[in-house]
């Protein structure tokens, strides 16, 4: 059995962004990798502890060049292999069809990419393979042949039993993703990593006409006396100034 990661790279948290036309300039930012795809090879790796019959986690990829030190850090973890699919643009139906070509019976996934807050490459990947879908799951189990996916949604609990194949995509729950030792990163550098080169569009539908960072919050404004004065002033302040009310 074989399970497969869709892992991304994004930007930093921490990296100052600066808008250059209707895109982000590139030149000074820091690259990780997704954090939610971290939590997806966490668990792969866990299934991957609690049954023999898992023979490897493969990292699939596609992006820049670039690309290839998250996928390095994926190995570092533990992850067996790795491909990189080279292109500007990431294509679902690319990804559908190297997934395919692996023959992985699971694919994994992160419930979303921080730079985008979104999971269309996983839901997508899904629907065109046709697969049992699950999104957002923080725990997996074995049950017999069958993935055990369990999540929080609104409060509640839900468990389903998935059998394969499926994609699911994941939360952190109580995986904390392992500590890439320094031998885990030695042992990264001679793991596969097959790069692939592929001219293909972007395929979600969206183009992006003008970007701008949103405006800088406004001063705080501070209201004195008692709360029956302050709450006086803050209707003022709402009705003449804020025009709110």
């Amino acid at each position: 059995m074989k399970i497969a990661v869709l892992v991304s790279q994004v930007p930093d948290t921490t990296t100052k962004i600066v808008i250059d036309g209707s895109s982000i300039d590139e030149s000074d930012i820091t690259w990780i990798l997704n954090p939610y795809a971290e939590f997806a090879i966490e668990k792969a790796l866990k299934l991957k502890e609690a049954d023999s019959k898992v023979e490897e986690v493969v990292l699939v990829a596609m992006g820049p060049e670039r690309s290839t030190e998250a996928l390095r850090q994926g190995l570092a973890m533990g992850a067996d292999s790795a491909i990189l699919i080279k292109s500007d643009h990431i294509n679902t139906e690319v990804l559908a069809n190297k997934v395919k070509e692996l023959g992985a019976e699971l694919v994994l996934g992160g419930k979303k990419t921080i730079d985008t807050e979104s999971s269309w490459t996983e839901a997508a990947v899904a629907a065109q393979l046709d697969l049992a879908f699950v999104h957002t799951a923080n725990k997996l189990d074995w049950n017999g042949d069958a993935v055990l996916a369990s999540r929080e949604i609104s409060g509640e609990k839900q468990s389903f039993k998935v059998n394969l194949p499926a994609l699911i995509t994941c939360d952190k729950g109580d995986d904390e993703p392992r500590y890439a030792s320094v031998m885990g990163i030695m042992k990264a550098k001679k793991k596969p990593l097959e790069e692939v080169d592929q001219a293909a569009d972007s395929n979600i539908g969206i183009t992006v006409v003008e970007a701008e960072l949103p405006p800088a919050r406004q001063a705080v404004k501070l209201f004195e006396g008692s709360p029956e004065e302050a709450a006086e002033q803050l209707l003022t302040a709402l009705r003449e100034e804020a025009k709110v009310l």
